[in-house]
């Protein structure tokens, strides 16, 4: 959802990072979420959509949630969200490691130990960018496979820089690309997991055109992207989904689940919709479970009725 001001809040946030970072993270965590929560206690217009987006989502995910309590803490984690992981642009590994509560690591390590690459396959719920940081700094061989993300930490975007055949600066993709630009990134990003490396990509991206796949999504029917299915089906690469969100301590919760390996008919047509519709149920639960981590999603039909 568009904000009136949210250039001026990134440049602000990005004068105001370097200063936060120097208190304890999890403080510095409160304080950035804090900027939403108060922008949606003192601004009518702001909180009355926040609050019409939570009540909305809820009743169509059959929730009873607090929508005030909600919808003020979705405001705070708006801005953790926007500000992706620049929070923990420090040098100290330890220190920003120190930031995440993991569970299922066993997961990955298991599925890594396939020997045939892997698909961590991530969504744009609660912190969404924070896994591949973290993957990062436990040296994991990691590529990015989505548009060029913007607004990173200085840490991130240096992994972007290397070069090779495989490096990371070929494999970002463009909605502007045509079908020879898909179908080369595609074959460079199954080189990647056929060099038992590993790829981080959404499961939850809207496309149109070749390799999508209608399914339902809070309550409607909306095209997404395959690509990761086609992937799956092509290389065999185990494929793990991980969730991360803002814990009550202010510090990454992420959940690495166990790996699962997709049939070699998975892209047809007529089957790629029920992998898409099967990693979509999961990602609703998780918003059931934690809807102040499920950023744009509850705003994701004002967005359509204003284009």
């Amino acid at each position: 959802m568009d904000r009136r001001g949210v250039k001026l809040r990134k440049r602000f946030l990005r004068g105001a990072l370097p200063v936060v970072r120097l208190l304890p993270l999890p403080t510095a965590a409160r304080i950035v979420s804090g900027i939403g929560r108060f922008e949606h206690r003192w601004n009518a217009g702001l909180r009355l959509r926040f609050d019409e987006a939570v009540e909305r989502g809820g009743r169509i995910l059959g929730c009873d949630w607090d929508v005030p309590a909600v919808s003020n803490r979705l405001a705070g984690n708006h801005i953790l969200w926007r500000s992706r992981d620049l929070l923990l642009d420090v040098a100290s590994d330890e220190r920003a490691l120190a930031m995440f509560d993991v569970q299922g690591r066993e997961h990955l390590d298991a599925a890594r130990a396939l020997g045939k690459g892997c698909i961590v396959l991530t969504s744009h719920f609660g912190a969404h960018m924070l896994p591949a940081h973290w993957l990062y700094r436990n040296d994991y061989p990691l590529r990015l496979y989505m548009e060029r993300p913007r607004s990173l930490s200085r840490y991130m975007a240096s992994r972007f820089e290397r070069e090779g055949p495989l490096s990371q600066d070929k494999l970002f993709i463009s909605r502007k690309g045509g079908p020879t630009d898909s179908a080369s990134s595609i074959l460079r990003a199954a080189k990647v997991l056929k060099s038992n490396l590993m790829l981080f990509l959404a499961g939850d991206v809207r496309w149109t055109g070749q390799l999508t796949a209608e399914a339902r999504f809070m309550d409607r029917t909306l095209r997404f992207s395959t690509t990761w299915i086609a992937l799956g089906a092509m290389t065999q690469a185990p494929i793990v989904p991980v969730f991360c969100r803002m814990g009550e301590d202010s510090r990454y919760h992420m959940e690495f689940r166990p790996h699962f390996v997709l049939p070699r008919d998975a892209q047809e047509e007529a089957k790629a919709g029920g992998h898409v519709q099967a990693f979509l149920d999961l990602l609703q639960e998780e918003i059931r479970r934690h809807p102040a981590d499920s950023n744009e999603y509850l705003f994701w039909e004002d967005e359509e009725a204003a284009a």
